[in-house]
């Protein structure tokens, strides 16, 4: 399964989207597919990535964001920034029909 190094996790400039910065540690990953957010290890909330950009420079060492629009469900992404995700590998995933 596909893995995601999260080095920081910040909002984007549109306020209705989080940028979640760092860098692939396994397999593809795409545009469309899932990250498995795990809430204190008891559940697992996916959410899909929209878009996937690339950093050129980067002072630790994050070379890409995987972008998650939060604009229907803003309660989400409130919970999400919460969490406060740094230095955690998430796993990605194909949506689920």
């Amino acid at each position: 399964m596909p893995k995601f190094l999260v080095k920081k996790t910040a909002p984007a400039e549109d306020g209705k989207s989080l940028v979640f910065k760092g860098k692939v540690v396994e397999g593809p990953i795409n545009k469309g597919m899932e990250l498995l957010i795990s809430i204190a290890g008891q559940s697992v909330i996916p959410v899909k990535i929209s878009d996937i950009v690339h950093f050129e420079k980067s002072k630790d060492d994050s070379k890409v964001g995987l972008v998650v629009d939060f604009e229907d469900e803003p309660d989400d992404m409130a919970m999400i920034m919460a969490l406060r995700i740094t230095d955690e590998e998430i796993e990605c995933r194909q949506p689920v029909p």
